[in-house]
């Protein structure tokens, strides 16, 4: 099973998956995500360098986690993506607005 690990800073909260982004992980991660919140987390950073596979509960957490940043006038970025992922993120139009900034080789 996939993991994540959570490191949070002041406003700065980073969290890095260790394995696939998928429905088995999701519940975990919205309890984590929405204690980061709560903390006052304003910047938000999702590291996938470590994942190969995201299902659309990977992607509704994103856009979910999206959203709540938008709503705070939060920040929430997604770096170290595969080249797999980032074309899934393209085709569906959501590489723009999850902030996807860099890729892994």
């Amino acid at each position: 099973m996939a993991s994540y690990t959570f490191e949070q800073k002041d406003d700065q909260c980073s969290v890095k998956l260790l394995g696939d982004l998928t429905a088995g992980l999701v519940p975990y991660m919205q309890v984590e995500l929405k204690k980061a919140l709560d903390k006052g987390t304003t910047d938000l950073m999702f590291d996938l360098e470590k994942t190969v596979m995201l299902d659309s509960s990977g992607m509704g957490l994103l856009i979910a986690a999206s959203n709540s940043m938008a709503r705070i006038g939060g920040r929430m970025r997604v770096t170290n993506v595969s080249p797999d992922i980032l074309r899934l993120l393209q085709s569906m139009r959501l590489s723009s607005r999850l902030n996807v900034s860099g890729s892994a080789s």
